[in-house]
């Protein structure tokens, strides 16, 4: 298929009946060769939005001549013929043709978009744009029709024929997933297939098998040993004045505050200390912590652990600092990256799922591109790929996992299996990366997960409580019910297979009440759950974003919080009752297996499969009655979720500060908790005691706080706006109108280049509703977080425009990072007090009034300051940076509480004033001249 007509359009929103295309562009490529090329500007109904102007360049009065689309039609039909169309998500442009033309197109489409999903699986962008750059495709111009219709036939073309140096038993295989995905790309796959199995008739299908690569032998586990102190001059020799880096990096500073944290940071491994140390932005936290790891694990022989709660630091970690010190001259050592075991694949499940007859077409599509992926990668990491939402119960059902492992059974495992693999290299590592969420199973489950280490460094430490909270705690929901018994369903039908000479009627009998009780566990499932559903509709109080929590307890609990209702708790118990009952069965089921079946690898893995599925039923049933019963002292439970999504069962750790203590802080040794935002106010008391920290000897812990490089007082103005009224005086419309208001005059006072931080959804968007034309009049294109896409791609826009606004919630607050003349302004709603009905929140604040103390004073206000820290953090991110951070709630300057906010911010000196005052500070601030 080297003939087609390329398409590409450009519109004024993505809804082909109410939006105009304002250009079109089109390539005729007959055998491969590009013939002729049609384009044309359409003349649109009204102004092009700013988004639109921005992303093609294009302006309102390239219009003037252009002709209206109805005139060009008979010339585009013409064009095109009976030739199949090809193009990037090509169903969006051909459906707002056929919109504008008014009838169907019959022509038959290829997508270059689902090609290159299927064949670069592992693109960090399937943008147009992008994967030209990675196929190595010119690209002239991007957002403009007739370039993005060139690029996308030049895609394809590259793509295709790539595909013929692929081995020949992977493009054989893909044609038939590809038949089964019901994909329009299947008789092209299929001709390639025929053309290579011709071209090379003696190369046997199925010969080579994926894998991990080999690793270097392993030395054995390593001994323990006297540890001696290391020296602080190594280090500088390193980070220092003329050390190392400064002399073969050009563009390394010295920076003194850097080397004092790597100075407190020797110290504290010498004297087996915890540390907990403040760094503010542009220490360069991570290389100061990271040299005297190297120099402890390479001098001791014992390995450093390193864990993150973001993706980006470790990436950052993992593909920039370590590279820069493994670059050093004289300066060796091993590392690895290590993630939790359901993130890698296992091949004997991926082979098991290949063999299976027949897939759904989207999990046949799925299979597609992970076969591809599968052939590239060298760590099986699932991290490499982009797996949506809805694909991620196929991911489960090839995923390694602990109870289906076959161990040195199986014949992958000794040098092919990614887990194993991944493991053998933190063995062998001197620095060892994980996140949080790692870092807590291993300790829950007495170290069982990861290789030993000795000291052990937790960056982005002030997320340590949140994150022990959400894994030391307990979730399920239908979702995961559902996953189980559908798994467990599929693996009856497997055993259905199964010719069984021992006791045949026996055995079909056994299977016969094991498939009858799935289906009642099935039916009990969605009765539960639509219980819970009605209940939580009648009952819970609605939170932001159209989420809503219901707490609920035991009967009689001492903060009244209501039980859960007796028909549902009564339902509660028949789906425990069936579970459990069903679960007996595979147990009968499996016992039989082992009587009956010829122990190969392949009955192996069939009986292993069937242990992990009993046991996982076994884990499910316990975490459902733990949290329906409300089973353990000292935990919250509730219900979670949304008239859109699965409703969650979930149980929470009120305090896991004695949980941490117990689990990770009692064992002996050197620990470095790290962060930008660990005080409040000056002090680490409140980070002390979240973490249980206070249930120390006080002498065992060491503080340091670093005040950033960056010289504040003359990059930032500070203002706090005093004349600004609550919600609750104004009432809700009038105080969103007010604060739209003033919201507007700062953006345009700053030109766009302005990041607005809402701590409530609901308020982000009715300030974007009421913004959005009036920002459009200005040129400026407006942003909203879930309103014009994902945080990602948001962030992407901002920093791709010049008058932009982003409006953002929650996760905005700190991640995001926009050095330059990009961001000159930041606005803080609201003060970041969390929501007190929000479940765990609520809790801790009954919990501390019962002890006396006061909920708002010792648990609001020192999560807020921390929060506001990280939002005020936002602004500044480079020594040239400059820009005015403003807060528009009026509780900063009136309440005694205030000063905490102030005090905890680098700045020493802000502006207070009404709105007005403000504005004309932030102009001259941002226009000096």
């Amino acid at each position: 298929m080297f003939s087609f007509v390329a398409l590409d359009l450009e519109t004024t929103g993505l809804d082909c009946w109410s939006d105009d295309i304002i250009e079109i562009g089109m390539v005729k490529v007959i055998d491969g060769q590009e013939r002729d090329f049609f384009q044309s500007l359409v003349r649109p109904g009204g102004p092009l939005p700013v988004k639109i102007k921005q992303l093609t360049g294009l302006k309102d009065d390239d219009f003037q001549s252009a002709p209206l689309f109805q005139t060009i039609i008979p010339k585009i039909l013409t064009f095109i013929g009976d030739l199949p169309l090809v193009g990037h998500n090509i169903k969006f442009d051909r459906d707002f043709l056929a919109a504008a033309c008014g009838h169907q197109l019959p022509n038959d489409l290829y997508d270059t978009l689902e090609l290159a999903r299927i064949l670069q699986p592992s693109a960090p962008s399937h943008r147009l744009g992008e994967l030209c750059k990675i196929a190595g495709v010119e690209v002239n111009v991007e957002h403009r029709a007739l370039d993005d219709a060139r690029s996308s036939a030049r895609l394809m073309l590259k793509l295709l024929s790539n595909l013929t140096d692929t081995e020949p038993e992977v493009v054989w295989q893909l044609s038939h997933l590809l038949r089964e995905a019901g994909s329009a790309w299947h008789p092209v796959f299929q001709e390639i297939s025929n053309q290579l199995l011709k071209k090379f008739p003696d190369k046997k299908l199925g010969q080579r098998i994926p894998g991990a690569p080999p690793l270097e032998p392993t030395t054995g586990d390593r001994q323990k040993q006297d540890k001696t102190a290391i020296s602080l001059t190594d280090c500088l020799n390193i980070l220092g004045p003329q050390g190392a880096m400064e002399s073969t990096m050009p563009r390394f500073q010295y920076r003194p505050q850097q080397c004092d944290m790597m100075g407190e940071v020797v110290k504290a491994f010498n004297e087996d200390k915890i540390l907990l140390v403040e760094a503010g932005t542009g220490t360069g936290k991570s290389l100061a912590y990271l040299v005297p790891a190297i120099v402890w694990a390479r001098q001791n022989d014992e390995r450093v652990l390193i864990t993150t709660h973001t993706i980006n630091l470790q990436e950052q970690l993992w593909h920039k600092d370590l590279p820069l010190l493994a670059n050093l001259p004289d300066f060796e050592f091993k590392a690895a990256l290590m993630k939790g075991r359901s993130n890698y694949l296992c091949l004997r499940r991926w082979f098991a799922l290949m063999a299976e007859p027949n897939h759904q077409p989207e999990e046949a599509h799925f299979l597609a591109r992970l076969l591809v992926w599968l052939h590239q990668t060298i760590t099986g990491d699932k991290s490499e790929l982009f797996i949506p939402y809805q694909e991620s119960e196929y991911w489960y059902r090839v995923c390694s996992e602990s109870d289906g492992c076959l161990g040195s059974r199986c014949r992958f495992f000794a040098e092919k299996c990614f887990f194993a693999a991944a493991r053998r290299a933190a063995e062998q590592a001197d620095v060892v990366i994980v996140n949080h969420s790692l870092l807590l199973s291993d300790v829950n489950t007495d170290n069982m997960v990861l290789p030993s280490y000795g000291p052990l460094i937790i960056d982005e430490a002030h997320h340590l409580e949140n994150t022990a909270t959400e894994h030391l705690g307990y979730t399920s929901g239908r979702s995961e019910v559902s996953r189980w018994l559908t798994a467990t369903g599929r693996q009856l039908q497997k055993l259905e297979q199964l010719v069984v000479s021992v006791d045949p009627e026996g055995w079909q009998k056994l299977l016969k009440q094991s498939i009858a009780a799935k289906q009642t566990c099935m039916d009990s499932v969605t009765v539960l759950f639509e219980m819970l559903h009605r209940w939580a509709g009648q009952s819970a109080v609605n939170s932001d974003f159209g989420r809503y929590n219901l707490r609920f307890d035991r009967p009689e609990n001492p903060d009244g919080v209501c039980s859960l209702p007796l028909a549902i708790d009564t339902e509660l118990d028949n789906l425990l009752v069936n579970i459990r009952t069903f679960n007996q069965l595979l147990i009968k089921l499996s016992a039989r297996l082992e009587e009956v079946i010829t122990l190969t690898e392949d009955a192996a893995g069939v009986i292993k499969d069937m242990a992990s599925a009993i046991s996982l039923g076994q884990e499910l049933a316990n975490k459902l009655e733990f949290i329906g019963r409300s089973q353990g002292d000292g935990y919250v439970y509730w219900l979670e979720g949304s008239s859109e999504t699965d409703i969650l069962l979930r149980a929470a750790p009120i305090d896991v500060g004695p949980l941490l203590q117990e689990k990770l802080f009692s064992a002996k040794r050197p620990v470095v908790l790290t962060s930008a935002t660990l005080s409040v106010n000056g002090s680490f008391d409140y980070f002390i005691k979240s973490i249980g920290l206070d249930l120390l000897p006080k002498d065992s812990i060491n503080e340091k706080q670093l005040d950033s490089p960056f010289n504040y007082s003359e990059q930032v103005l500070l203002c706090a706006a005093r004349d600004i009224p609550q919600p609750g005086d104004l009432g809700d419309k009038a105080y969103h109108d007010v604060i739209s208001s003033i919201i507007y005059r700062l953006s345009l006072a700053a030109g766009g280049r302005t990041l607005v931080l809402f701590t409530s959804h609901r308020s982000l968007r009715e300030v974007y509703h009421r913004l959005k034309e009036d920002f459009e009049e200005q040129d400026i294109c407006l942003l909203g977080h879930e309103l014009d896409g994902s945080r990602g791609r948001l962030v992407e826009q901002f920093k791709e425009g010049h008058r932009t606004v982003l409006f953002g919630a929650a996760s905005f607050w700190e991640g995001v990072d926009i050095p330059g003349e990009t961001l000159s302004c930041v606005i803080i709603v609201k003060l970041p007090f969390s929501p007190p009905n929000q479940p765990v929140v609520e809790a801790r604040l009954q919990r501390i009034a019962r002890q006396g103390g006061n909920g708002f004073h010792d648990y609001q206000i020192p999560q807020a300051v921390i929060k506001f820290k990280q939002g005020f953090g936002r602004l500044i991110r480079d020594p040239e940076d400059k820009g005015a951070v403003v807060i528009l709630d009026s509780r900063l300057v009136e309440k005694r509480y205030g000063v905490k906010f102030f005090n905890s911010l680098p700045v020493t000196e802000h502006f207070r004033g009404s709105w007005q005052q403000i504005l004309s500070k932030v102009y001259t601030w941002l226009n000096p001249n």
